[in-house]
């Protein structure tokens, strides 16, 4: 080969190498060229924008730190309402490289920074479907996982919590390597998840295993502050459930608080991280020394001013813990004292002093303060469902017991001489002048301190008789309290524009005052004081005077009774105040109509209390069976199968009074009668009686005279007082009286209703 041929070839080779080195260096700079512009650009910018509404959504959420905290911030659309632009513009951004740059490193990363966006946005639809869309597409392992984590916040937080645990299964049994990043969000998830469905053990358990993963600070605050409570709580199980141990608890929560305070967290936590610390001190006589000087220090600190309400709450909480339950109740009135605005804190006091007075038996106080904590609290608070529950069983017991409360007092006044009466009101009278005295000073000396009423503060033992009457000026005792606070503070003032003013007062400073004219005022502010207090004339009116009126209590006080009773046994598991309360009602009233049913209620009672005295069971069978042998509750005693014979027969019934029915809306009268007659001879024993005696009397009308008509109605209405065919059967009689009298021998033209077939 000659050296010309040889530089030729050189020469085209050197030309294919460098050529093929441009081309691939070309399309590799174009690679790189789209993650750059993908990255830096506009996901770098969406990126930075959402981690700021991520750590926002951390630092904006509202803590009830008497409740266990939420591991993760709610997202719903009201908390997120206000993060509407920023997503906006994560979305826009992360939009970008998708579009533009669609085989760029960074496109997953994108649709996942969408979907947490659409996801914060409450975009639960869309952010599930970019979720799922990664899962399925991703190339990247990490990508992957991530998307089926926030997959399952994303179920969380929809509510589909069957989704998230179906989710949360499959994630914990993937065989592939998770990123420490992963491994945090996920415990983190599954700790939110079971804190949601409130298993507490579960959200333990996660959060120890997320913490070692926990670099923000304030986010390790926050977690160790869960574990806190949670141990804390554990601990209080322990004293009913000897299985727990309570001091390892104690112990575990104490280091968790102590742990949440080195992280350095804001102030309202480290304060309530001490606070629940001090709690769960021993109860020796160091102990109890310790935790008190510790709370006298918090009461002093400037700082904790508008915690004190909350200081003497957890001070009851400890005064209780040793079983001072006395000490506990002035501690909690104590923190209902407080100026705040903090009405879940003031809640959860009306619930801790409703339990204290429950578990005392002292059910009508009890009523007052659950009822005043239902009133200012919403669902989000802790055992809200227990403690609308057990309000709704107080509040059944307290309408009883205030209705058998009064009738009784007016009963008892009915026996007294006039002479007695007068001294009775007197005596009444000036009690409750004592207690305006000490309301109005109250609200004086609370008023010259600035320490005026906050919205939420109303007494527990306020006017509750109506609970509708939630508006303040539908609150008789409410404005009478308000009237005499305004006339001790302001005195009697006209009624005129700016009356409040500093020159009006000024110019009625006056160094010449006439002492007469002050005595005058003083005496007229006195009277006008005790404007709203019956006088003895007053009184004595009410005080019942005839045989009906009196005839009138005793109804209310027997119907008072037998519910009362009832809600002693079956609610609040009384069952010494449930046989005093039937006992008082079947020697009082003897022939009331619930007779029956308290007497077997009476020897249910002692059957299933082995703990009563003197409970005689075969003395209420005695009775129950001599003189109410035909009733359903003697019945049952001598048949223990009657109930499921009933039950049996009432499916015949109802199928045959159905046919009835429909005979009588066919006009076929006379078959209609004979089949109801048929019912009642051959399956007397049903809990459909009524409706079959009321259908055979509307079906007999068409036969027989107006008069009959009516006579049979008379006695229905009498015999079934209280049903709902009474109510039907007054109507019918109503009409068929007004016929009657119009024409005495014409037959009605019935049209009716077809409700009786239901």
């Amino acid at each position: 080969m000659n050296l010309a041929t040889f530089q030729k070839r050189i020469s085209k080779s050197l030309v294919f190498f460098i050529s093929a080195f441009f081309l691939f260096n070309g399309i590799t700079s174009c690679q790189f060229y789209r993650n750059t512009a993908s990255h830096y650009n506009a996901y770098f910018l969406a990126e930075e924008r959402f981690n700021e509404v991520y750590k926002n959504t951390y630092l904006q959420q509202k803590s009830d730190f008497n409740n266990v905290l939420a591991v993760l911030p709610p997202i719903d659309s009201v908390s997120m309402g206000g993060f509407k632009g920023e997503l906006d513009y994560v979305v826009e951004k992360a939009s970008l490289p998708i579009q533009r740059h669609p085989e760029s490193d960074w496109t997953d990363d994108s649709y996942l920074l969408i979907g947490k966006a659409r996801l914060h946005q409450a975009d639960y639809r869309n952010a599930i479907n970019s979720f799922k869309y990664l899962n399925g597409n991703s190339n990247e392992l990490d990508i992957r996982h991530a998307s089926l984590i926030w997959l399952m916040r994303s179920f969380i937080e929809s509510g589909n919590l069957d989704q998230a645990s179906f989710t949360m299964d499959y994630i914990s049994k993937e065989g592939d390597k998770f990123s420490e990043e992963n491994i945090r969000d996920f415990y983190l998830a599954s700790a939110h998840y079971y804190r949601t469905v409130n298993d507490f053990d579960k959200t333990a358990a996660y959060l120890e295993l997320a913490l070692p993963y926990v670099k923000n600070k304030t986010q390790k605050a926050r977690y160790h502050f869960i574990l806190g409570q949670i141990y804390q709580n554990k601990a209080k199980e322990g004293i009913d459930d000897k299985t727990i141990n309570v001091k390892k608890n104690d112990r575990k929560s104490y280091e968790n608080y102590q742990a949440s305070i080195k992280a350095h967290p804001d102030y309202e936590m480290v304060f309530n991280a001490q606070l629940n610390a001090s709690q769960v001190a021993g109860t020796s006589a160091e102990d109890v020394k310790q935790a008190q000087k510790y709370f006298e220090k918090l009461l002093k600190d400037q700082k904790n001013e508008e915690y004190k309400d909350r200081i003497y709450y957890e001070m009851a909480g400890f005064a209780q813990k040793r079983g001072k339950t006395e000490e506990a109740i002035n501690l909690l009135q104590e923190s209902l004292n407080q100026p705040s605005d903090n009405s879940a804190q003031r809640a959860y006091t009306y619930v801790r002093m409703g339990e204290l007075y429950y578990a005392d038996s002292k059910y009508a106080k009890a009523n007052s303060y659950y009822d005043s904590a239902l009133s200012i609290s919403t669902e989000e608070m802790r055992n809200y469902d227990e403690i609308a529950a057990r309000g709704e069983i107080l509040g059944q017991f307290f309408k009883q017991y205030d209705i058998l409360e009064k009738a009784d007092t007016k009963i008892n006044l009915s026996k007294m001489s006039q002479e007695e009466l007068v001294k009775y009101f007197e005596k009444q009278i000036a009690e409750e002048k004592a207690q305006i005295d000490k309301e109005a000073a109250a609200a004086e000396k609370a008023a010259k301190s600035g320490n005026l009423v906050k919205q939420g503060t109303t007494n527990p033992f306020a006017n509750t008789s109506n609970p509708a009457q939630t508006w303040y000026f539908y609150n008789d005792q409410a404005v009478r309290q308000g009237k005499n606070t305004f006339v001790r503070v302001w005195k009697n003032r006209p009624l005129e524009d700016n009356w409040r003013r500093s020159n009006k007062i000024n110019s009625s400073i006056d160094n010449t005052v006439d002492p007469t004219a002050t005595t005058a005022d003083s005496r007229t502010d006195q009277e006008n004081l005790y404007a709203t207090v019956a006088g003895v004339e007053e009184r004595l009116k009410e005080v019942p005077k005839t045989i009906e009126e009196i005839s009138l209590l005793e109804q209310k006080v027997q119907v008072a009774l037998f519910e009362l009773g009832k809600v002693y046994h079956y609610q609040l598991k009384e069952n010494s105040n449930a046989r005093a309360t039937f006992e008082r009602l079947i020697n009082d009233f003897p022939a009331n109509s619930n007779t029956a049913e308290v007497l077997f209620l009476l020897r249910k009672i002692c059957l299933e209390d082995k703990t009563l005295e003197k409970c005689d069971v075969a003395s209420y069978e005695k009775d129950l069976q001599e003189y109410y042998p035909e009733s359903t509750f003697a019945k049952l005693i001598s048949d223990p199968d009657y109930l499921e014979e009933a039950a049996v027969n009432d499916t015949i019934v109802t199928s045959l009074y159905k046919e009835s029915y429909e005979l009588y809306l066919a006009k076929n009268y006379e078959k209609a009668i004979e089949k109801l007659d048929t019912i009642q001879n051959e399956y007397p024993q049903n809990s459909y009686n009524a409706k079959i005696e009321l259908l055979r009397i509307m079906s007999a009308s068409h036969i027989e005279s107006l008069p009959v008509y009516v006579e049979k109605l008379t006695t229905f209405v009498t015999k079934y007082e209280g049903s709902k065919e009474q109510e039907y059967a007054k109507k019918l009689l109503e009409v068929a009286d007004k016929k009657l009298k119009e024409s005495p021998v014409q037959k009605p033209d019935n049209e009716q209703d077809k409700n009786i077939g239901g």
